[in-house]
């Protein structure tokens, strides 16, 4: 018993140094293209059509952003306690909770539970 406390307790430790912490700056101003789908363990190459989207995160809640080749009106917000982003339509009737990773500077990881197929399905974005 005493075995598994110490070795719950060193996993939390090493999960807490591995953890990047993020910042609301690191986000700003950088084109976040998508690269590449995570469901399950398995990574899958993104459709065609779906090339060129991407985010751009501004100041003051602002966005750019380009969704199946179609550019798309909303705004964003990150809620730091729980490493959240939450998309959010013009007018505010739809909003999209999605979970946020920063593996390096350059790499973002968008976890977003699908409804349809009911999975986690992780976006990749890559920074320029």
């Amino acid at each position: 018993m005493l075995k598994i406390k110490f070795a719950f307790i060193g996993l939390l430790i090493l999960n807490m140094l591995i953890a990047q912490e993020i910042k609301y700056e690191d986000l700003l101003n950088k084109k976040w293209l998508l690269s590449n789908y995570i469901i399950g363990s398995r990574e899958l190459p993104i459709e065609k059509k779906r090339k060129k989207d991407y985010y751009i995160f501004k100041e003051n809640n602002q966005k750019e952003e380009r969704l199946f080749g179609e550019k798309v009106v909303g705004t964003w917000e990150y809620l730091p306690h729980g490493k959240f982003i939450m998309f959010y339509s013009a007018d505010k009737e739809i909003y999209v909770p999605a979970r946020i990773r920063l593996l390096n500077s350059t790499e973002l990881h968008l976890s977003i539970f699908d409804i349809n197929s009911m999975r986690l399905i992780t976006l990749v974005y890559h920074s320029k």
